[in-house]
């Protein structure tokens, strides 16, 4: 016959041996390819951001719409006069410069 209480033991330790492996964690290869996704997304994101880089052109607040011309800048450039009616469509790789009444530049965002 079979000697139950020999094999209990052995039984429980594959038993418990089978438990801990299904607790070890591991990650679907769904979640693995959407993690992908969304680091590719962050990097875009950033090298966008940096593209227009308005805040290092600060300085230009203040200044004649003349100085725009001077500075070399990696994306396109939108200059906005006082009133002026705008289109609402972003890019964030653009360099928008506000001006006042008297041509002054007022603001330097990206978008």
């Amino acid at each position: 016959m079979f000697n139950f209480k020999k094999c209990g033991l052995s039984v429980t330790v594959i038993a418990a041996a089978f438990t801990l492996q299904a607790c070890e964690p591991t990650t679907p290869d769904y979640f693995q390819e959407v993690d992908v996704i969304a680091t590719q997304a962050q990097t875009t994101t950033r090298t966008t951001s940096q593209a227009c880089n308005s805040s290092t052109l600060q300085w230009m607040v203040g200044q004649p719409e003349g100085v725009i011309a001077g500075v070399e800048l990696a994306g396109p450039v939108r200059v906005i006069s006082y009133n002026q009616v705008v289109s609402t469509e972003v890019d964030r790789t653009r360099t928008n410069f506000y001006l006042d009444t008297a041509g002054r530049i007022t603001r330097v965002t990206c978008g």
